[in-house]
Formats: C-alpha cells, structure tokens, sequence
C-alpha cells in the first residue's frame, strides 16, 4: 500500500521555493478534480509526485549556434544550477558537460541506455 504522506525531503525542496505543504496538496486536488478523478486521488497524486525522479534531459544541439545554452546559462529565475540541480537531470550537453571524445559519448549512450532509447 502507498503512503499518501509527501515525502519530508520533496517538501523541504518545496518549501525553499516558497511553496508551503497546503499549497502543494492544494494544487493536487484541484488538478485531480479538474481530471473529474474520484475523492482522494488528489492525496494519491501528492505521493506520486513526491517519488516521480527528475526528468532525464539530453540536449543534442545539432545546427544551433550555441546561442540556446548562451541564453539558458544566463538565465536567473530558475538559474541553470537551480534547473540541473533541482528540476531535470541534464544527462547529456555538449557545452555544459565536463566530458569529451569518447567519454562523453559515452555518456550519451549510458543516458540514452536508462531511459528507455535505442543507442544507434
């Protein structure tokens, strides 16, 4: 059986943006009515939500100039380190990541291996 009580971590995460536990439980069930889901599943959703990893990203640039990462490393409101950190999990971005050569294909491949993609 799930517990419906939101994680401690997650909500401590929460609430350093600002956003209080009833706010959050309050945004699930207003989300679970609008779905015309039945009584309690908005308390189902919370607990989801509170184990839900963070989303895999890879960033393949293909013709860009650079010009989107420019733009994304400059960005404050969320700052990139708020976004990697807290948000995504940037898998693969060849201007971003430490690796090169082989070791950062590499990388591509274990990402791509993860989440589900064929590595071809």
């Amino acid at each position: 059986m799930t517990s419906s009580k939101p994680d401690a971590e997650f909500m401590d995460k929460l609430a350093r943006q600002g956003i209080s536990r009833r706010t959050f439980l309050k945004y699930c069930t207003t989300l679970a009515t609008l779905m015309a889901l039945p009584p309690g599943a908005g308390k189902v959703m919370a607990a989801a939500l509170t184990k839900a990893p963070r989303p895999s990203v890879i960033w393949l640039p293909f013709q860009e100039c650079t010009g989107c990462t420019e733009s994304i490393t400059r960005s404050n409101s969320p700052s990139i380190e708020s976004m990697i950190f807290d948000m995504i999990s940037l898998d693969y971005q060849e201007t971003l990541m430490a690796a090169a050569g082989h070791q950062a294909e590499a990388a591509l491949h274990a990402a791509m291996e993860k989440n589900g993609s064929s590595c071809r």
